[in-house]
């Protein structure tokens, strides 16, 4: 009970007194508000101090940044462009890595910056690759960068092994490609047929002329026709009509007759042709002999 009469006692507001007690009590309470006031706008000056920056600039801080970072990329740029400019140089020499017979060094030198079409580091390298593939004798070639102002080329050559046709040659994979002045190969093998059989007739070509220099004799021409046959000419113009079918076979016993009967004959130019298609022998076609009043005529 004693609880309960003091906690109300602590509850009930101050009342308001009269008399001279009750203008000092108004004097005490305005001075209280004017206190509080006085608080707040203390606060608020406060705050406005922060946000603007103690001395007031408050501005100059986020304006030397953006400054600072135009400044930044301004440099930025102008040392990339110095950086690119000097990087892409024009090119001030070619360097070749590998032999070349047939390729003129200096022309592809020439034609190669003209693929260029820029500088160093601009030049589009594949179009210069594509451009140089496109010389026949170019059978590799590899196109790189060297700094300060060289352009490096990889050549790998073209190497004919036989001539395909009126007007190509044949490299060692069997790809035909098409030079000009063909006369100058004039003393390699000729092969003919079916384009799409070209490293088939390479192969076959190698391995019947190994068997042929066995015997003394040497594979000058191959031909095979769309209907599969081949037919071989040596190097002493006799011609050796093989067929289709067992090619090797049909090789081995024509090189044994051979020696043993006709190369006497063929060594003195009477043989025209040799037909070995048969399962139990050959067929020989002599040349036309010219009389002792024919040659006295010519």
């Amino acid at each position: 009970m004693l609880k309960k009469l003091l906690a109300s006692e602590r509850s009930e507001p101050e009342q308001p007194q009269r008399g001279a007690s009750a203008t000092v009590y108004k004097r005490a309470e305005k001075g209280t508000a004017a206190e509080q006031k006085t608080d707040s706008e203390s606060d608020t000056f406060v705050w406005l101090q922060k946000w603007k920056g103690i001395d007031g600039d408050w501005w100059l801080k986020p304006a030397t940044i953006l400054t600072s970072l135009a400044v930044f990329i301004a440099l930025a740029d102008y040392s990339y462009s110095v950086m690119y400019n000097w990087l892409d140089r024009p090119v001030e020499k070619v360097v070749f890595e590998g032999q070349t017979r047939h390729l003129d060094r200096q022309q592809l030198a020439v034609s190669s910056v003209a693929l260029m079409n820029g500088g160093l580091l601009s030049a589009d390298l594949e179009a210069v690759k594509e451009g140089i593939q496109a010389n026949p004798w170019v059978y590799q070639i590899g196109v790189t960068r060297r700094w300060p102002a060289a352009l490096y080329l990889q050549v790998a050559e073209e190497v004919p092994v036989a001539r395909w046709g009126r007007d190509g040659l044949l490299n060692h994979e069997g790809d035909i490609f098409w030079p000009e002045q063909l006369s100058r190969y004039s003393s390699l093998p000729l092969l003919t047929g079916p384009s799409g059989n070209t490293a088939m007739m390479m192969s076959e070509y190698h391995d019947l002329n190994q068997m042929l220099r066995n015997a003394g004799l040497q594979l000058m021409e191959l031909k095979l026709e769309a209907r599969g046959a081949w037919t071989l000419i040596l190097d002493n113009d006799i011609r050796v009509v093989v067929g289709r079918d067992q090619v090797v076979a049909r090789l081995e016993r024509f090189l044994k007759i051979y020696q043993q009967r006709l190369q006497p004959e063929a060594d003195a130019g009477r043989i025209e042709q040799i037909d070995i298609r048969y399962n139990n022998g050959i067929a020989v076609k002599w040349r036309p002999q010219v009389t002792t009043e024919e040659q006295q005529k010519g």
